[in-house]
């Protein structure tokens, strides 16, 4: 398969998510919360394709480079917050201009967009359905779960538990610290970055 057929698979499968999510808003079947925070763990998984299958650097940079200008115009038609829905592409576009310049490794981009899909995502539908002791914005039962979940991430990707630990640490402080929206770019930068460092 050539490299703009992997792209047309990446595609089609972020367009069929973002679909299958706002008609479960429309039935009422989740809340845009809920559809958002689904969004944002099941659109970290091209990462893979986007790494492993296309050759070519430009063409890789292509879905994410597209889907921030796709998610400006969903953000327009539904009055979604602009800022993360342009942060979380714009990060998987950067972590790809990083590793193709030599920057990081394909490992710590794969544990960044994990990080901030399934670590972020676990920290709002906790913090939302458990969360009782509030800083700011956040809770401390969703940073928990982002640690957890991180911890598992990095666990599978660094050399020792111990770096998993730390790593999962500064990485739960700084999506704890980001402005709301603002961690769908500190968070898999933070954790790309932190990992190729230790």
């Amino acid at each position: 398969m050539n490299d703009i057929l992997y792209i047309l698979l990446t595609a089609s499968y972020v367009l069929s998510v973002l679909l299958m999510a706002r008609l479960a808003v429309l039935r009422r079947i989740f809340s845009r919360e809920d559809a958002r925070k689904c969004i944002h763990l099941l659109v970290s998984f091209p990462v893979f394709i986007l790494i492993f299958c296309i050759k070519e650097p430009w063409l890789r940079l292509a879905g994410p480079f597209s889907f921030i200008f796709i998610n400006i115009i969903i953000a327009r038609k539904t009055g979604e917050r602009l800022g993360g829905l342009v942060l979380y592409p714009f990060s998987e576009l950067l972590l790809l201009v990083f590793m193709d310049a030599g920057f990081l490794s394909a490992i710590s981009v794969i544990a960044g967009m994990l990080v901030m899909g399934f670590g972020d995502s676990a920290a709002a539908v906790t913090g939302r359905a458990f969360g009782r002791t509030r800083f700011g914005s956040k809770t401390v039962e969703g940073s928990a779960a982002m640690y957890a979940v991180s911890f598992i991430v990095f666990l599978f990707s660094a050399e020792s538990w111990y770096v998993s630990l730390l790593l999962a640490s500064c990485v739960t402080v700084i999506e704890a610290l980001s402005p709301r929206g603002w961690d769908n770019l500190t968070v898999p930068l933070s954790a790309a970055l932190l990992m190729e460092v230790l």
